[in-house]
């Protein structure tokens, strides 16, 4: 009898049944910003449209802006007409940007004659502003007696123009406009100015002709006081034809008083720092500053000065014993005050200048106590000071301040 054959049952295939992942079908798991994205999508279905209209809203708006700004700086903003624009434009790029004083002052004088060509009023503010920043590009680059000249000219220019309106004027009766006074006034202001800076740099380093820089500065001192009313009387107000501020006038007159101090014109100095006090004083409304203080520490220094000439005068005299002790005291009246002074500036208002007067004010204050005999006290002032000095690596006056103890402790 045959063996039994064992019973094969068919396996059902399940071929059908068996899911093929590709590349292309398998889902990775979402990112970060995607997970915020489903959350938000799924946790607020109703806010979530409105969010993503403003999200679209907020990128629009910035595009537009973005475009604004990029049509902005291709638009013709200025007041100068374009062929001038454009030269200045790379007149003040060779200046500050790729310096290269040649070929900034060759786009400077383009500018001049296509400011000219195109018919620019020469004495408007635009106008003049352009010869001031090429004499100003001269100056940055060491050219000062270039800057000079370009000034001169300005001030030749502005001067010659003030006296054919003043010709007019005198020959008409009637009232000026005050478009005419507006312009007579901007002229004037400047005519000082620009005599003003050239003071300046015939004073500085490059130059160190004092002499021509006081016989201009006092010419822009004489304008502003044929331009006030009754300077002698009431002092230097804002209320001038030159259009000059009490602080503008007050900087110049102090400028004024240094040329003469350093000049070994001590007398006229003193006569000039205490005109500067009023209009100093107005223009801070009254309240102490650092520059009230570096005024008042001037005078007491140059008084401190004149006194130690071989030949000094008071009030025109020759000096004696008894007027000399006077004099002392009152110049150390004046060092107290500058010191008084720096003491209630508001601390937010204090700077270097306020550091510098105090200082001055101290070593003039510990002369004039040794120039007057209290070597006791000027010892003291004195020591207490070197430290400070010290610190400060102000060098001079170290030196000094070690002579000055050497004497008082003889």
């Amino acid at each position: 009898m045959p063996a039994a054959r064992p019973l094969l049952r068919k396996q059902p295939c399940n071929g059908a049944r068996i899911q093929i992942r590709t590349a292309k079908t398998y889902i990775r798991p979402p990112n970060r910003f995607e997970k915020m994205v489903i959350d938000a999508k799924v946790q607020h279905p109703i806010l979530f449209p409105f969010l993503l209209i403003g999200c679209f809203g907020s990128v629009s708006m910035l595009l537009v802006m973005a475009y604004n700004e990029y049509k902005k700086d291709k638009l013709h903003t200025t007041d100068y007409p374009i062929e001038v624009e454009e030269r200045l434009r790379l007149a003040l790029h060779y200046t500050h940007i790729q310096p290269d004083p040649e070929t900034s002052a060759k786009y400077f004088m383009q500018a001049i004659q296509k400011a000219e060509e195109a018919g620019m009023d020469p004495f408007k503010p635009d106008a003049l502003g352009i010869r001031i920043r090429f004499s100003q590009m001269m100056e940055n680059f060491g050219h000062v007696k270039s800057a000079i000249e370009i000034l001169d000219g300005v001030t030749k220019d502005v001067e010659q123009k003030l006296a054919e309106i003043d010709e007019e004027r005198a020959a008409n009766t009637g009232k000026p406009s005050e478009e005419e006074e507006a312009t007579r006034r901007q002229l004037l202001r400047a005519t000082i100015q620009t005599k003003v800076k050239v003071a300046s740099l015939y004073e500085s380093d490059y130059m160190q002709d004092r002499q021509t820089a006081k016989k201009i500065l006092s010419e822009a001192v004489g304008l502003v006081v044929k331009e006030t009313q009754d300077a002698q009387t009431t002092g230097f107000t804002d209320d001038n034809s030159a259009g000059m501020t009490a602080g503008e006038i007050a900087a110049m007159l102090s400028q004024m008083g240094d040329l003469y101090a350093t000049t070994g014109e001590e007398a006229n100095a003193l006569q000039v720092y205490m005109l500067t006090l009023q209009p100093l004083r107005a223009s801070c409304n009254g309240t102490r500053s650092c520059k009230e203080a570096q005024v008042l520490s001037n005078i007491a220094a140059t008084m401190d000065q004149a006194l130690k000439k071989p030949d000094a005068k008071i009030n025109g005299r020759p000096a004696t014993k008894s007027s000399l002790t006077a004099a002392r005291k009152a110049a150390l009246n004046w060092a107290d005050q500058a010191i008084a002074t720096t003491d209630v500036v508001n601390p937010e208002d204090r700077d270097d200048i306020c550091e510098l007067a105090l200082l001055s004010a101290q070593m003039t204050r510990a002369d004039l106590l040794l120039e007057s005999g209290d070597k006791d006290k000027s010892r003291e002032a004195f020591s207490s000071l070197l430290p400070t000095l010290r610190e400060k690596n102000l060098t001079p006056l170290v030196q000094v301040a070690e002579e000055g103890l050497k004497r008082a402790s003889s």
